[in-house]
């Protein structure tokens, strides 16, 4: 049904022009190829689906398809066009916070991120009640209890922090994970290394794919520009890593609702699980269909942006403001996921998909553009960060960053960039730190190429 669509064979091909027009920035070694992680995110967000679970397209609208997949070709158009004006805005504002790597050595780095992944370590054990195995394997996932599991709606200020250490041990353990690759004694690397590898799985068993994703793809994106190995055994390597990823998940998907106990437990955990499983979460194509139906229905207008201040106003615990908006009820409940038993009123949230969250704000025109606007800020910052990586903490910020792009695809959200931003906050107390300590460094903007920026 979707390809009987001319619309989604002309975005296809523009999203195909846009990707290699980055990938030959990219091997010219201009930075604003880096806007390729964008075009990876869309394909893997609103291509894959519909041939993953053809089924699911079938009951609906031509109509509905074709308007969508004309939208996914505004953001497109969107982005590349705002692409220049953003990044250019961005990469140029000076900077307090770039140094020498004399000034940081990794194992400086190192040893400040260790003390933080573990002493919320020592936090998450201690809420268990001394349970280190059961901090460190979850295996009852979302059946039972985790490191920083809470309520979905939590009113008191433990629940602020208990959320707020969530994310931060997922963004120190992504730094542990790139930091792997620039220690200058095995011994380092060894320590890194098994910091990373303690907390993963972790990560794995908790049920949140997008967790783990912020935590491992790091260290395969620094693995891919600083790995000491050929190319072609990269790529090899690469490849045996999604298909690991893809099985990881599909088991994940298949247990995290009742527990992996049972699975560990039988000689081959793949007997209990669906032949027929395949990987699911990535149909925003279909929730951008439902996006527009549900504006199309009448059930909601346009919120001109307040969609987006709420997610925003995020950032204000729910203690400080107890009446702070739900996210996504409204329409979670439009999708059929009401639950008058729930505290939420829901018994499952739906994500629009970065694209769907700019119609339900500013309509079916200006919506995906306003999204694409939103994702060249964000490349932008991604861009500045890679400029500046002469600096290794803001090197490991754009390997954080850009792998929580991805993760950007479900939905432009701070619950998505958390990890990123306590990260930032790291880096920048570490940097302060540093100027005290060393002197006051002169203000330096980020270097570009003489003449105008081209993109």
């Amino acid at each position: 049904m979707v390809a009987h669509e001319l619309t989604f064979w002309l975005a296809a091909v523009l999203l195909l022009a846009l990707t290699v027009e980055s990938c030959i920035k990219l091997l010219n070694r201009n930075s604003f190829g880096i806007a390729v992680a964008v075009y990876v995110t869309v394909f893997a967000w609103y291509f894959v689906d519909p041939f993953i679970h053809p089924e699911q397209y079938d009951y609906l609208p031509p109509f509905l398809i074709d308007q969508s997949y004309g939208q996914v070709m505004l953001f497109l158009l969107g982005f590349r066009f705002f692409m220049p004006m953003a990044a250019h805005w961005i990469v140029q504002r000076r900077s307090t916070g770039v140094f020498d790597t004399q000034r940081f050595v990794p194992e400086q780095i190192l040893i400040g991120a260790g003390a933080i992944w573990f002493l919320l370590l020592v936090i998450g054990i201690y809420r268990l009640g001394g349970d280190v195995i059961g901090a460190l394997f979850p295996i009852d996932s979302r059946a039972g209890v985790t490191m920083w599991g809470r309520e979905a709606v939590s009113s008191s200020a433990g629940g602020f922090l208990v959320a707020s250490a969530a994310y931060l041990f997922n963004a120190v353990t992504a730094f542990l994970g790139v930091l792997v690759f620039f220690q200058r004694s095995t011994f380092w690397r060894c320590i890194a290394g098994a910091m990373f590898a303690i907390a993963l799985p972790y990560f794995f068993f908790e049920g949140a794919r997008s967790h783990f994703l912020a935590a491992i793809l790091p260290f395969i994106l620094t693995y891919l520009f600083y790995g000491r190995h050929a190319i072609v055994i990269k790529f090899v390597i690469l490849a045996v890593t999604f298909v690991c990823l893809d099985q990881g998940f599909k088991f994940v998907t298949a247990f995290r609702g009742t527990g992996f106990r049972e699975a560990l437990a039988a000689e081959n955990p793949y007997q209990l699980m669906d032949e027929d499983l395949r990987q699911s979460g990535l149909n925003m194509i279909q929730e951008l269909c439902f996006a527009n139906a549900y504006l199309e229905s009448g059930a909601a207008s346009p919120a001109y942006g307040g969609r987006y201040l709420n997610e925003l106003l995020n950032v204000v615990p729910r203690v400080i403001w107890p009446s702070k908006p739900l996210i996504g009820i409204d329409y979670a409940k439009w999708r059929g996921m009401e639950d008058p038993n729930s505290e939420l009123g829901v018994f499952a949230t739906v994500s629009t998909g970065m694209i769907g969250g700019g119609v339900l704000n500013f309509g079916k025109i200006l919506g995906p553009v306003a999204a694409g606007i939103l994702m060249t800020l964000w490349t932008g910052l991604l861009i500045r960060w890679w400029e500046q990586r002469k600096s290794l903490l803001r090197l490991v910020l754009f390997m954080l960053g850009a792998a929580l792009t991805f993760n950007l695809g479900r939905d432009i959200s701070l619950l998505v960039l958390w990890p990123v931003i306590f990260a930032y906050f790291f880096v920048r107390f570490a940097e302060i730190c540093a100027t005290r300590r060393f002197g006051q460094v002169p203000q330096v903007a980020t270097v570009t190429p003489p003449g105008p920026v081209h993109v």
